[in-house]
């Protein structure tokens, strides 16, 4: 099957609705896995999805 990147720089509101999806996703065959902001690594492995840290934003 594919293999399938999620990625959101949002809100708990933003990444809920995506973790849905991607269970979805994992239980009909795909490879899934997050980028994202590092304060939700925890909560995405403890669903065993491959976690990357996506940069921080430096704003001038």
């Amino acid at each position: 099957m594919s293999r399938i990147v999620v990625t959101t720089l949002g809100t708990l509101g933003d990444l809920h609705p995506m973790i849905a999806i991607a269970l979805e996703l994992r239980q009909r065959g795909h490879e899934v896995m997050f980028v994202t902001h590092q304060v939700y690594q925890s909560k995405l492995t403890a669903l065993n999805f491959e976690f990357h840290p996506c940069a921080p934003i430096s704003r001038p």
